[in-house]
């Protein structure tokens, strides 16, 4: 094959040649041959497909115990030091440890100091409960609980008046309080024999500043049942120790 020599015309050569052969005649004046310039020629980039990234596993959110654990014994605010508490026939004071007291008035029917009990985590919040004996009879002693919320210390009140958890009784009446599973269980034993008994349980939980009835459920026992000999003292924290 013959190769030829006519060089090959690009788009630009090709567009003044025939613009010189429509000029119609000579003219002595030069006149400026018009330029065309094209845009460059691009190659079309090619955009790469995203690459499929690794779809990351959800952390599993960590799921909160469902135990909880109660307060040491006289820890008033819950900071894991113990408070020191002092009590007289009108008012009880906490000097709290991490700063700061706070006080509550004391309803006692006796004249002398209210003995500070003992001390219980009724609610499980973290925060010891005080109890102090506010009263006092022939065979049967009364306790009243206090409670810090975090910021003020309260008298718990029971039916419209200070709460009075009786401890002790007779040999046909008996009182006592226990606090199992964060709730506050008041028993009380009667019999007409001395043998055979009927105890009322009835539970609370902790409001702010009272106690909040639940229930009521009823038993019957005989003498020496371990129910009978919960009627007769108080079991919650170190109060009964």
């Amino acid at each position: 094959m013959r190769r030829s020599l006519v060089p090959a015309l690009t788009p630009a050569l090709a567009v003044g040649l025939l613009l010189t052969g429509c000029s119609g005649g000579s003219d002595d004046t030069t006149r400026p041959t018009p330029t065309f310039s094209l845009p460059p020629f691009e190659t079309p980039s090619e955009t790469p497909s995203p690459t499929p990234s690794a779809t990351a596993s959800p952390t599993p959110s960590a799921t909160p115990s469902a135990r909880r654990v109660p307060a040491l014994h006289g820890d008033v605010d819950g900071d894991g030091t113990k408070d020191a508490v002092r009590a007289t026939a009108e008012l009880l004071t906490v000097d709290l440890s991490g700063g700061g007291t706070v006080t509550a008035p004391v309803h006692s029917d006796s004249p002398r100091s209210a003995p500070v009990l003992g001390y219980a985590d009724i609610d499980l919040d973290g925060r010891s409960e005080v109890f102090l004996e506010t009263a006092e009879g022939a065979s049967t002693q009364f306790a009243t609980p206090y409670r810090f919320d975090g910021k003020t210390l309260h008298e718990l009140q029971l039916e419209e008046g200070p709460a009075r958890l009786g401890m002790g009784g007779s040999v046909t009446h008996g009182e006592g309080f226990r606090c199992p599973g964060g709730r506050l269980e008041v028993l009380n034993a009667a019999s007409e024999d001395g043998t055979s008994y009927t105890v009322h349980i009835t539970t609370y939980r902790l409001g702010t500043a009272e106690l909040v009835f639940v229930s009521t459920v009823t038993k019957k026992a005989k003498q020496g049942d371990a129910l009978v000999e919960a009627s007769y003292r108080p079991d919650c924290g170190s109060v009964g120790d």
